[in-house]
């Protein structure tokens, strides 16, 4: 299935051909996906859940979104299931990604707040 890949290592967005669930984990570089708190024109980011628990990584920004390592842009149909990105072009998404480099991840600074249950 046809599929938008951001590579914020080597700084490229390209589309590509995704075999499956395993696959994606590969292109990001993930044990474990996670689906980004932000779309792009209906489409979803799946990026690494644990991107952000690294001593640094690679980081892009989407709009005025940072985004933390590898991401896949897909759609999703009616059914929940993955599909080809939807109303965006790559030529769209590529004028809308800005390369950051590779960062130190503070964890100081992450926000992680526990509150009394209610």
């Amino acid at each position: 299935m046809m599929t938008y890949f951001i590579d914020a290592k080597n700084e490229f967005v390209i589309d590509v051909d995704v075999k499956g669930y395993a696959h994606k984990k590969e292109l990001i570089e993930c044990d474990y996906l996670e689906l980004y708190p932000y779309q792009i024109n209906g489409n979803d980011i799946w990026t690494n859940e644990e991107g952000n628990l690294k001593e640094y990584n690679y980081f892009f920004q989407i709009d005025n979104v940072i985004v933390s390592g590898n991401a896949v842009i897909m759609s999703c149909d009616e059914h929940g299931e993955s599909v080809p990105p939807k109303n965006l072009t790559l030529e769209e998404l590529k004028s809308r990604v800005t390369f950051m480099g590779k960062r130190y991840i503070d964890p100081s600074k992450l926000k992680f707040e526990v509150k009394e249950w209610k």
